[in-house]
């Protein structure tokens, strides 16, 4: 209940909702995180769709939200107590520092000259600035209970990263020889766009759903262990 908790308060930050899955037996409470995903993140498919926002407004959505995940999982392992998980807080502090603002940076001079804003407002104060608000409060209780981050939080975060690189770099299929970049196409653009949502969807549902924390301590992705661990012989 508290991963639904939490993936709930991240994609909303809407207490209410929290509220209406509490006491919810664990299947229910997973369709409902899996309907509460795909409401969020076909909202934007909508809009595109529609023409209310383009492909720079969704590069934008994931530079922000790439910048939001790293500042709140940071504060996160700060205030998480000394040990041996503070080494990791280090190397992600400093590495995923360091490529999360590239995929906002670079993309100011690559994206936003071929596909310029649609709807700023929309983009940076709803999906960006709600979305801040969001991500913190769906970690709220963690924060302050001291929580250490697990190894479920880096998947999360670097698969995020990852998701922003392919949409800053995609832009480049507009090349002429390769020397410069020129203004998307509507087909292309929409094309684009789409790609990139429904490929943010399915990453949405397999971190939301399928990653999953068990009784033994470890982290599952569709029932696969990602922590290695070693035993120790007699």
């Amino acid at each position: 209940m508290n991963a639904l908790l939490t993936g709930l308060g991240r994609v909303l930050g809407l207490e209410l909702v929290g509220r209406l899955s509490a006491g919810m037996p664990e299947l229910w409470a997973r369709r409902l995180l899996v309907a509460v995903v795909l409401v969020v993140n076909l909202g934007p498919l909508l809009a595109v769709l529609s023409g209310v926002i383009g492909y720079g407004d969704v590069w934008l959505w994931l530079a922000l939200e790439v910048v939001t995940i790293y500042a709140w999982t940071l504060v996160r392992g700060l205030l998480a107590p000394a040990g041996a998980r503070r080494w990791g807080t280090l190397f992600f502090g400093i590495h995923y520092g360091m490529f999360a603002l590239v995929p906002f940076l670079v993309g100011l001079g690559t994206v936003l000259p071929t596909a310029p804003l649609r709807s700023p407002v929309l983009t940076v104060v709803v999906l960006g600035g709600v979305g801040f608000l969001a991500a913190g409060w769906g970690m709220a209780d963690r924060l302050r209970a001291r929580t250490p981050v697990s190894i479920g939080d880096y998947v999360r975060a670097y698969a995020r990263m990852a998701l922003a690189y392919v949409a800053l770099f995609l832009p480049f299929v507009g090349q002429h020889d390769g020397k410069e970049l020129v203004p998307l196409g509507r087909p292309l653009e929409l094309t684009l766009a789409v790609v990139v949502l429904l490929a943010k969807l399915a990453l949405e549902l397999l971190l939301g759903v399928g990653l999953r924390r068990h009784a033994d301590g470890r982290a599952y992705l569709l029932g696969r262990p990602v922590v290695i661990t070693s035993r120790r012989t007699a």
